[in-house]
This record gives structure tokens, C-alpha cells and sequence, in this order.
């Protein structure tokens, strides 16, 4: 294989939100840093946000902080970093007035004001997102208005390659990566000061948005010596059946609600609060949606005749793949969105295991830091506009940290003996014969999807599935291999995939309670003992788990009441 060469101040390994907005944070703090934007999509493509609706959860001005963390406290069960999640509010204004700088637009009442066309979110009091003005191409939109920046700022970008391997230096310090080009198999070598990951979160390749996210960073991120956190938890969406739709968290609080196939507002058999019962998040719905099938209630429908009437712009995609889907839907199909019912599942999405960092994206390994979705900060449950807020917070707080890093650090030569060690491994499987990687991805998938594995969950339940995923590492995943560079790239990021739900399923093992978003039918209710966080590491070449308490005491907000209380579901 051919061999490109790059050399660079900081590299940055993602190309959605956070990896825009932490290019855009280095160029601000010194314009002559050099900066190199690396993805295995197309060139600045976005990432996810560039599918998103492009809604924001923003503090105003006249609003409390602390009211935004006594909320977040409440919904997170307690396992909220409260002093990373201040300095996020205390940024999100300003996130939201640049991207009106930049000339993206969100909703506004007749007098020009955005704090009164506002979405409370989950049922919380004080939670909101403000709905992008042009429904459909939200995301698209601020995707556009950084890669213009960052272009202007004289960011280098590429596309089309996979990062695979962090290389360190002899005193443990991340000199630059290893990767390959997904077109032609170029083997690729960077040199860098400092690396940062903004890959976003592992996960199954669902159909619905979340494709692309596999965990491949976070692997190679471990592998270097990174420890994770949060990887009992996973998003399980809600999801039309047969077509695709983003803004669930914009239409139930508006008034849409899901009915089980009696018509009934089936969540409120499962919460005694009436203002849960129709809006709360996908893990909470999702949980009741199974037991009503158990019950045999379903199928589940999603109802918008009860929507809030004059509540159109808010709503109705106006431009983009949403408005594709609607007019397709409606004069193909016959199906009017918003004055009938659809059905609807649930639909894992992905893990919300993230790197363990400091308060600046940081991790334990010098030189490597993280930001956006691939850092660790939800625990299971999320509203609506929160990720766009985070990915660009974390991204502009990374960015500034990593540019006074560099301060001191001169670029290194990679270490010859190490790049080889890399690339034969990555090539091994290229053209050799055995099974394709798509047979062992949908073998995972059947894995992670069943119910009591990825919501209702068990010791019996988990112990199976791990049982199952033992046998495919030991039966399938050695055997795969790649006919071409494309199917090089589909084998590493299913690879990465087994590895993130390993961790998942024996995290899930690990937290002997429920809370947040993860749910133990033999442990319904959350233990004092468990205000902790769940942490994974590498000892000995397996993966090691310690926990870490929760400082509570030493925080503002105590931890007085649990929205899982909320919730009954055995």
C-alpha cells in the first residue's frame, strides 16, 4: 500500500459539532496554530448534526443556572457532574449567539423575542430548547456556518479515512495516529502535538441517523491507556416503524402522545405524574412500550391529533429530508403525519459510554483529549437540543485547553517499529478469504436489540447475551476480512462495535440497581450505595471496573428527589 505523510500542531479526529467547533476554538486562541480535521466520512461533512434538527438548549440571560442544575440533578438521578454541567449552561448563551452571528435562525414570538416560543423539556421546570427557524435543515445549517469559519480560519480537512491507532512517544505521551484512506487503502501517518477525539459515541448501525457512530475512537482511545465511564447506559430511541422522523422531543411536549393499540395513553399505567405521562425521555417510553407488548396492548402508535393547535411553525418541516419524507408520505401513501396515527418501537441507538476526561476534555493519557459525544457526560437519559449545546461547548472548552498544551510541546517522530506494528495488522484481513463483517454486525445487533438486553434488563438476560458475544469473539470476529478498502473500513468499526457491547453488557452486570437509563428488573429501584459512577479501564488485557463516588456533598445542588421515582414499571 502507498503511505501519505501529514504533520500538524493539533489533530482532531471527527468531523461533526464537536470537532468543528473545538478547530474553530484553537484558530480563535492563536490563528497560527495548524490544525488538521480528520474523518472517516466526507470532508466536513457534520457528522450527525448535519441530520439534526439543529434545536438548542439554551440558559437565558435573566435565568439561574443553578435552577438548570437542580433539574439536571433530578432527571440524572444524582449522577450529574455539576461543575462540568455549569460551565456547559454558563456557555450555551454564548454558543447560541455566535450561530446567530453566523446567520442561522431559530423561532421567535411576533416581537422578535426567543424566550417565549422556548420547549420545556421531560416535564422539568426550567429545561428548554429553542426550535431552529427552517425545520428540517436545522443542523444542515449550522454544519454550513463552521465549516465557513474554520475554512476562512485556514483549518486543513480530510475525508474518507479512519483513524486506527494512537501512537505514543516512549514516555507514554500521544504523538500523532495511524489510519488508512477508505477509497484507495493509502496507509495515512500524522504527526501531531496533541490529538483530540471528537468521534462521537459507540454503537449498533441502526437505521435510524446514528449509523455512523461505532466506537472505533473510544476503542483506540482505551487501548492507549484511556479509561470510560458511563457504558451501562445506552439510548434506545423511539422511532416510526416505517419511515424516518426527527423531533419527538419538540411534539410531545407540544401535545402528541403515544396510545397503545386500545387508544390509551399507556404511560399513565407506569408514572403517577400526569405531567410524565406524554413527555418524558425515550427510555422511560420505550420501557413502558415493552411491557405493554408483554402485555399484549401493542402495537404502539404515536397520536398527533392531540396536538396544540397553531403550533405549525414549530412543528412542520419546511425544507430538507424531513420535508421529503412528509410529502411522500402524504401523497404516496396516503399517511398524514400530524392528523393521524403512526406506528412506532423502539430502536436501540447507540452507547453512551465516553471517555473519562478532566473538567477541560483532558484524559489520563498526556496529549490526548476529548470532546463532544465521545466524552462522558449522560447517564442514560438526555432532552431534546442538549447533545448540539455539549458537542459545541465541550468542542470550544477542548480547543482552548489543548492550544496552551501545545504551548510547550514540539513534534515528534513516530516511532518506525510502532507504525509497521500497526500497519500489518490493519492490512492483515485485506483480500484473505472468510466471513464478511456485515454476518458478525447483524450477530451483535440480534445480540444488543433484544429487549431484555437493552432495556428491561437482568442478570439472566445479560449473562446470556454475554455468553453470546463470547462465542462470536471467539467463532467469527477472527475470521473476518475485507475484499477492498470500503469493507476494511465496515470490519473496523465492527470490531469496534463488539467492543462497545462487551462493555456494555458486563457494565450492565456491574450496576446491581436501577437508575437513570439503565433499568434491572431484579434491582427496580436505585441504592444509596450506588451514587457512583462506573469506570473502565484495561488491566492485564481485559477490561477492569472500579467505581467512583459521586462527590455530592461537595457540590451546590444536594440530591433530594429522583425522577426515576416517577416510574413504576414491576
Amino acid at each position: 500500500m502507498q503511505e501519505k505523510q501529514y504533520k500538524t500542531d493539533v489533530l482532531i479526529i471527527g468531523a461533526g459539532s464537536a470537532g468543528l467547533w473545538a478547530a474553530h476554538s484553537v484558530k480563535v486562541q492563536n490563528p497560527d496554530t495548524n490544525v488538521l480535521v480528520v474523518d472517516k466520512g466526507p470532508e466536513n461533512w457534520g457528522g450527525l448534526m448535519s441530520a439534526a434538527g439543529g434545536d438548542l438548549d439554551v440558559v437565558m440571560p435573566d435565568e439561574k443556572i443553578e435552577d438548570w442544575l437542580r433539574d439536571w440533578v433530578y432527571y440524572y438521578d444524582g449522577l450529574c457532574d455539576q461543575k462540568l454541567h455549569e460551565k456547559l449552561f454558563a456557555r450555551s448563551y454564548d454558543i447560541l449567539q455566535q450561530y446567530l452571528e453566523w446567520g442561522c435562525e431559530y423561532l421567535t414570538d411576533e416581537n422578535g423575542d426567543m424566550e417565549t416560543v422556548g420547549v420545556k423539556q421531560r416535564g422539568l421546570d426550567h429545561i428548554k430548547l429553542y426550535v431552529t427557524k427552517i425545520k428540517g435543515s436545522g443542523g444542515l445549517r449550522l454544519v454550513n456556518a463552521l465549516v465557513k469559519a474554520i475554512t476562512a480560519e485556514g483549518v486543513e480537512s480530510i475525508g474518507r479515512t479512519l483513524i486506527t491507532d494512537l501512537v505514543k512517544n516512549q514516555e507514554g505521551r500521544i504523538v500523532g495516529a495511524v489510519g488508512f484512506d477508505t477509497i484507495d487503502g493509502t496507509f495515512i501517518t500524522i504527526q501531531a502535538k496533541a490529538v483530540l477525539l471528537a468521534t462521537g459515541m459507540g454503537g449498533w448501525k441502526s437505521s435510524y441517523m446514528s449509523n455512523t457512530e461505532t466506537a472505533e475512537g473510544l476503542e483506540m482511545a482505551f487501548r492507549a491507556g484511556a479509561e470510560l465511564r458511563n457504558l451501562e447506559f445506552s439510548r434506545v430511541w423511539v422511532v416510526p416503524k416505517l419511515f424516518g422522523w426527527e423531533g419527538q422531543t419538540t411534539l410531545l411536549p407540544l401535545g402528541a402522545r403515544f396510545v397503545n393499540a386500545r387508544g390509551e395513553n399507556f404511560m399513565e399505567y407506569y408514572t403517577n405524574n400526569p405531567k410524565l405521562a406524554g413527555n418524558t425521555d425515550p427510555h422511560y417510553t420505550a420501557t413502558g412500550m415493552c411491557m405493554e407488548m408483554r402485555a399484549g396492548r401493542g402495537p404502539i402508535y404515536l397520536d398527533t391529533t392531540t396536538l396544540q393547535p397553531g403550533k405549525d411553525a414549530v412543528v412542520m418541516p419546511k425544507m430538507g429530508w424531513q420535508l421529503i419524507n412528509y410529502n411522500r408520505l402524504k401523497d404516496d401513501c396516503g399517511i398524514d403525519f400530524f392528523h393521524q396515527k403512526t406506528e412506532w418501537m423502539p430502536q436501540p441507538l447507540c452507547s453512551y459510554g465516553g471517555l473519562v476526561t478532566d473538567s477541560d476534555g483532558a484524559t489520563r493519557v498526556p496529549g490526548l483529549y476529548a470532546a463532544g459525544r465521545c466524552r462522558s457526560i449522560d447517564p442514560g437519559v438526555y432532552t431534546g437540543g442538549f447533545a448540539l449545546m455539549t458537542t459545541a461547548v465541550t468542542g470550544q472548552i477542548a480547543g482552548e485547553a489543548i492550544t496552551e498544551y501545545i504551548r510547550n510541546v514540539e513534534i515528534e517522530q513516530l516511532d518506525s517499529a510502532a507504525v509497521e506494528e500497526y500497519r500489518e495488522k490493519l492490512y492483515a484481513p485485506l483480500g484473505k478469504p472468510g466471513i464478511n463483517s456485515k454476518e458478525v454486525l447483524r450477530a451483535v445487533q440480534r445480540i444488543a436489540y433484544a429487549y431484555d438486553v437493552c432495556l428491561v434488563k437482568s442478570e439472566k438476560s445479560l449473562n446470556n447475551a454475554l455468553h453470546q458475544l463470547e462465542t462470536l469473539k471467539q467463532e467469527l470476529v477472527p475470521n473476518m476480512s475485507a475484499a477492498d478498502p470500503h469493507y476494511l473500513l465496515k470490519l473496523k468499526e465492527t470490531e469496534a462495535t463488539v467492543f462497545i457491547t462487551e462493555c456494555y453488557i458486563r457494565a450492565s452486570l456491574e450496576r446491581k440497581e436501577s437508575r437513570a437509563g439503565h433499568f434491572r428488573e431484579d434491582y427496580p429501584d436505585h441504592a444509596d450505595a450506588w451514587l457512583k459512577w462506573l469506570i473502565c479501564g484495561l488491566k492485564d488485557g481485559e477490561l477492569s471496573f472500579r467505581t467512583e463516588d459521586v462527590p455530592i456533598d461537595e457540590y451546590k445542588i444536594p440530591l433530594t428527589e429522583y425522577y426515576q421515582d416517577n416510574f413504576k414499571y414491576v
